[in-house]
């Protein structure tokens, strides 16, 4: 025993025991970390994802409409393509209001107008998670549209892979 480690501590008389430890130590993080951080298998799948806009004016929506005549793209506010409009779906906003009866009825908004944009793109499949860019695909998540002449807020309503 003496022969491989001496009183120092070291290997050999060249490297120290404790050192060793630390530098395993620290591959072994660094290799947990790039495994998580890069998924241990991804691919690409074709995605068709619905995006629901509410109360939205008539100039957004003949924008919008604009848009998918043109087969324009649409992109998050990071710039990430997210795919091409391929088809919108207008309907009058329903607004909920109390009747003099103190009844709780539903009127079709004469000003604002719902629109489901549908867009077909590319996501990147990881474990349970699929994303477009840094945008991960959940119903409920808000994302900001942007085309050739509109911005808007929209919600994740759909996806379908």
């Amino acid at each position: 025993m003496s022969r491989i480690i001496d009183e120092r501590g070291r290997i050999f008389g060249k490297v120290n025991v404790v050192d060793i430890l630390v530098f395993l130590v620290i591959v072994a993080v660094i290799v947990f970390a790039i495994t998580r951080l890069t998924g241990s298998s991804s691919h690409k799948v074709p995605v068709s994802v619905q995006y629901k806009v509410e109360q939205v004016r008539e100039a957004t929506v003949d924008a919008i409409t604009a848009t998918v005549e043109a087969g324009g793209r649409v992109t998050d506010e990071a710039g990430t393509v997210l795919g091409e409009v391929v088809n919108i779906e207008v309907s009058p906003t329903v607004e909920e209001y109390m009747t003099p009866q103190g009844e709780l009825k539903e009127f079709e908004s004469p000003i604002f107008k719902d629109i489901l944009i549908t867009v077909s793109g590319q996501a990147t499949v990881t474990g349970r998670t699929a994303r477009i860019g840094s945008v991960q695909l959940r119903v409920g998540k808000p994302v900001t549209l942007i085309g050739h002449r509109y911005e808007v807020k929209s919600t994740i309503f759909r996806v379908d892979f």
